[in-house]
């Protein structure tokens, strides 16, 4: 059953229903800004007395803010067209692996503004540790640089955490997978316009990898290749894993 503070929401998209005849337009928009004004008010009160600010006691209530936007879409309220409402507190990683000592991004979204976090990792089956601090922006959001810890065993899957110094907020990653520098690498795919600030290829194995040295003669994106090489250590490509190539060629 949804709160009681709802009722708002709810009643704005009974009034979206009511027949609107050209003759009663500014009538039904006066009721319309009344009911805005009301809404507006009832869920300023419940943010304030969940000691919240009303753009996170939305994200919190994504039930109520999906009410808000559907009113306004159906109104025509400029600004509304298409909205989508917050989806809530996420954390996205910039790579989905590397070698332990390197450093990544992570990028943190709907959280409380202004706000303390704590970044910790957790390997599979182990003990989460704080490897970061940070502090969110008044819109919630934040990039933090983290060193990649070392795994027990390379090939091992961690998880970051994010989580306010509260622990009000509290939310995984999607799984990181460590992996050991230098190692050897071979693999075959398709060279894509991934890449940012390196050459990019999707291998076969479904995975993203970025190269260096970046020079690839005539082949480029849409071509088959292979590519013998290690994993880069250090590296500004920041997508993917990181291939220092010794070897590309046309695929056969």
């Amino acid at each position: 059953m949804k709160p009681a503070f709802l009722a708002a929401a709810l009643a704005l998209a009974g009034l979206a229903l009511l027949p609107a005849a050209p003759a009663s337009a500014d009538s039904f928009l006066d009721q319309a800004r009344q009911a805005v004004q009301q809404a507006g008010k009832q869920i300023g009160n419940a943010a304030q007395q969940a000691g919240r600010s009303v753009r996170d006691f939305l994200t919190d209530n994504p039930d109520l803010n999906r009410d808000v936007v559907d009113f306004g879409e159906q109104v025509g309220m400029p600004g509304f067209d298409g909205a989508k409402p917050a989806l809530g507190p996420v954390v996205l990683v910039s790579v989905p692996q590397g070698p332990s000592g390197a450093t990544i991004t992570l990028q943190v979204r709907g959280f409380p503004g202004d706000a303390p976090v704590d970044v910790l990792a957790e390997p599979a089956g182990g003990t989460a540790t704080a490897i970061a601090h940070g502090t969110t922006s008044n819109r919630g959001d934040a990039f933090i640089d983290v060193t990649i810890p070392k795994a027990p065993d390379d090939g091992q899957n961690l998880t970051f955490v994010v989580a306010t110094g509260d622990g009000r907020v509290s939310v995984r990653s999607e799984l990181f997978n460590v992996v050991a520098a230098g190692a050897a690498v071979s693999v075959t795919g398709t060279l894509t316009k991934e890449g940012v600030e390196c050459p990019a290829m999707r291998g076969d194995d479904g995975r993203l990898y970025t190269l260096i040295p970046p020079a690839l003669g005539k082949l480029g994106p849409g071509d088959r290749v292979h590519v013998e090489g290690s994993v880069a250590e250090m590296t500004m490509c920041q997508q993917g894993t990181t291939v220092v190539v010794t070897k590309i060629e046309p695929a056969r």
